[in-house]
């Protein structure tokens, strides 16, 4: 019995799979090892390598061996880039909640986060476990692996466009720190108020032990501003996501 194997198809399949599978090792939410094991990522990696193969022309395949093992280098690349840029702006969230930790005086020893075996701070991974949730319940997370196969459509990474990608990382980095900002800032305004506030009461009455009121205050403001402020999250996550899927396909041209 003979079956026939189409070869440019298996080299299709073969670039688009390492794209894929370098894209979800970076990715969040898969890209974390302990929660979604390295062969499932690669097994979920084969089937948008399926989904995405028959639409690679056929004139853009490598037609030599050397070409090939190229090809594959510039794929992965290529994906893990455009993972990069998503978890990068996806992280001002958990950058927002563990700036609220430093500010808000809850600053006990940091656990350990099951999403990214990190260290992070209790309100940063709070914030972070709502912006997975939300990507999940709102189904952003299509438009992620949406985002993804549209990246076809542009040219893989070239040395010709290593200028675009530095300065779509640059502007993408100084937006995780604005955004982070943007999200903690009106509950880090509060907690500046009432350090404020705080001090006047000890200059004003001497005998009172701010310190022994301050601290559970503060740690009261940020529990309930938080509780608040965390309606502002999908917002800003549904706009990050946006932008990381458009400077994705913008590094490459596309």
């Amino acid at each position: 019995m003979t079956v026939p194997v189409d070869a440019p198809w298996l080299i299709a399949l073969l670039l688009a799979t390492a794209r894929a599978v370098a894209w979800l090792f970076v990715v969040p939410p898969f890209g974390n090892r302990a929660v979604i094991p390295t062969p499932v990522t690669v097994a979920i990696g084969l089937g948008l390598g399926l989904m995405v193969a028959p639409g690679i022309p056929a004139a853009d395949l490598p037609q030599t061996t050397a070409g090939l093992a190229g090809s594959v280098v510039v794929q992965v690349v290529t994906g893990a880039g455009i993972g990069f840029v998503v978890n990068l702006l996806l992280s001002a969230i958990t950058a927002a909640g563990s700036l609220l930790d430093l500010g808000g005086g809850l600053t006990l020893p940091p656990s350990e986060d099951p999403l990214t075996l990190q260290q992070t701070p209790i309100m940063g991974q709070f914030y972070e476990q709502v912006a997975v949730l939300l990507l999940f319940a709102s189904g952003g997370y299509l438009v992620i692996v949406q985002g993804f196969v549209h990246s076809f459509a542009a040219p893989a990474y070239s040395l010709a466009v290593s200028g675009r990608v530095a300065s779509v990382v640059t502007v993408d980095l100084a937006t995780f720190f604005t955004s982070a900002l943007e999200i903690a800032c009106p509950i880090l305004a509060v907690l500046f108020g009432a350090q404020i506030v705080l001090a006047m009461l000890a200059k004003a009455a001497p005998q009172v032990n701010v310190w022994i009121l301050g601290f559970p205050l503060q740690v009261f403001l940020v529990l309930v501003l938080a509780a608040v402020g965390i309606s502002v999250v999908p917002g800003f996550l549904g706009s990050l996501l946006t932008r990381a899927l458009g400077d994705g396909a913008r590094m490459f041209g596309g």
